[in-house]
């Protein structure tokens, strides 16, 4: 993926009326942080969680107290990859991944009706650690990787797959602006309002697969 691919992307994903993009942004300036920090989550800080996954996924039923629970459960996994970015992990390292698919998994079955939501739940991992987890839809499973919406099939291939993609835009990056990694990485998210790479990288998977805009093919 050239960098160019991200920048463009970012800018029709917000340059469309898509109200989910702003929602993301109002959110993620909405929460507690701090919260999320701590493995007892209050309800409703989970709620308002729930209320933004519901204004991109209408029929998501998270169940709070449930979620409250397995987050509380996960929390000491979670905290392993606070600090890391996805262009730099480890993902070749099974026991890394291996937790990656037990968070998911756990997270993906917190609804009322014991409903596993693979989409939802790559959402919520996103915004609890956003430089690590990239979201997905079905779309885009689909088109880049094989298997079932599982978290085996979210940590042991979409990821390594998102993560080569986006250090190619770094290195494309690098080798034409002439930049070290640092600050390539610094000048393709300053040219997107300061998104992660994770985000970025969603936008252009979002736009490519999930719209089909005739600008990605």
């Amino acid at each position: 993926m050239h960098y160019l691919k991200l920048i463009e992307a970012h800018k029709k994903f917000y340059g469309n009326p898509i109200h989910k993009a702003y929602n993301y942004d109002e959110y993620l300036e909405s929460k507690d942080w701090g919260c999320w920090e701590r493995p007892n989550i209050p309800i409703e800080e989970i709620n308002k969680l729930f209320d933004f996954i519901k204004s991109w996924d209408r029929f998501f039923q998270g169940d709070a107290e449930k979620f409250q629970r397995i987050y509380e459960e996960i929390f000491p996994v979670l905290e392993e990859f606070r600090g890391l970015s996805i262009e730099d992990a480890g993902l070749e390292d099974k026991e890394l991944t291996s937790k990656v698919k037990h968070v998911f998994n756990k997270v993906a079955n917190c609804t009322l009706l014991n409903r596993y939501e693979s989409t939802d739940a790559s959402k919520i991992l996103h915004t609890i650690i956003p430089d690590f987890f990239i979201m997905w839809d079905d779309k885009i499973k689909n088109n880049l990787v094989q298997g079932r919406r599982m978290g085996a099939t979210y940590a042991f291939f979409f990821l390594q797959i998102a993560k080569d993609a986006i250090n190619e835009a770094i290195e494309t990056c690098m080798e034409e602006k002439r930049l070290s990694r640092p600050n390539a990485t610094r000048y393709i998210r300053n040219s997107c309002d300061g998104k992660s790479l994770t985000k970025l990288a969603d936008q252009y998977h979002y736009m490519k697969y999930t719209r089909g805009h005739p600008d990605f093919q």
